[in-house]
């Protein structure tokens, strides 16, 4: 299993010189499975443009099923949606995932006024699936688990186990200040990596974030070591954090756990 970042930011894209580093989309992420050459992808953020142009250039080297699977419907995880070019082509298949009415949620994104074409000029085969809590999808061998996550209108974590390795995908999600999720947890326990949802500095959260749906470092460290995770990523960086605050927070993140990192556009995560 591999994991490829295509989009870490969240909110709003950002770019220039004070981006360069980390990256500026929001958030994408590809899983490429061992068992099976099938494409798998959690949310489609602005990142999942240049996914969609290099599974097109590449379709001959891979199977043509995408599996699609959405966090949430908030605008930073669906706003690349409209741009993904294999949904367009129609020897691709396209199936969609989420514990929401996904169909509804893309439509919406792309009726008039907001974008020139509806979701019916996607020629791709379409398949939507409504996720229950819990519930358990099978791509090749790997497993795909869901829990909800506490975010305004909520969210979904992930966990995708395959082949004796587990990676967790936790974002968006606030924590509680006086206890670890639980659930949570649970979900994470004994993972290999754990990507979660570090968006503020314990100051930031404190000085008025409180209620907006996301997490920081420590709170993720907290997690990490509670579950006994392998390796700790942190995602979702607010898009006011250029380079140097990122490796600020990622040197101060490292101080407390070693096998910590901030997540990079176009990082790869490889499992042995």
């Amino acid at each position: 299993m591999q994991v490829v970042f295509w989009g870490t930011r969240g909110s709003i894209p950002v770019s220039g010189p004070k981006y360069v580093e980390f990256g500026g989309n929001t958030p994408c992420l590809q899983i490429k499975l061992s068992s099976t050459t099938d494409t798998m992808i959690i949310d489609s953020g602005s990142g999942i443009r240049e996914l969609g142009l290099q599974l097109a250039r590449t379709a001959d080297l891979h199977s043509r099923a995408i599996h699609l699977f959405l966090t949430h419907a908030h605008w930073d995880h669906i706003q690349g949606f409209p741009f993904f070019v294999p949904s367009y082509i129609p020897s691709f298949s396209l199936d969609i995932y989420c514990t929401k009415d996904a169909k509804a949620i893309l439509e919406n994104q792309m009726r008039t006024p907001f974008f020139p074409v509806t979701l019916d000029a996607m020629f791709a085969k379409r398949g939507f699936h409504l996720l229950k809590s819990d519930e358990v999808v099978e791509i090749g061998e790997a497993k795909i688990r869901n829990i909800p996550l506490p975010h305004p209108q909520e969210s979904t974590a992930f966990r995708i186990d395959e082949r004796g390795h587990s990676v967790v995908f936790a974002t968006d999600t606030e924590h509680s200040p006086d206890h670890i999720n639980e659930t949570l947890r649970e979900l994470c326990q004994g993972a290999d990596v754990l990507i979660y949802d570090a968006q503020y500095t314990t100051e930031e959260y404190r000085a008025g974030k409180q209620g907006w749906g996301h997490s920081t470092f420590m709170e993720a460290i907290k997690l990490a070591r509670a579950a006994g995770v392998e390796r700790l990523i942190l995602y979702s960086h607010d898009p006011a954090h250029d380079d140097e605050t990122l490796k600020a927070i990622e040197a101060a993140a490292q101080r407390e756990m070693p096998n910590v990192i901030a997540a990079r556009d176009g990082m790869v995560v490889e499992f042995d």
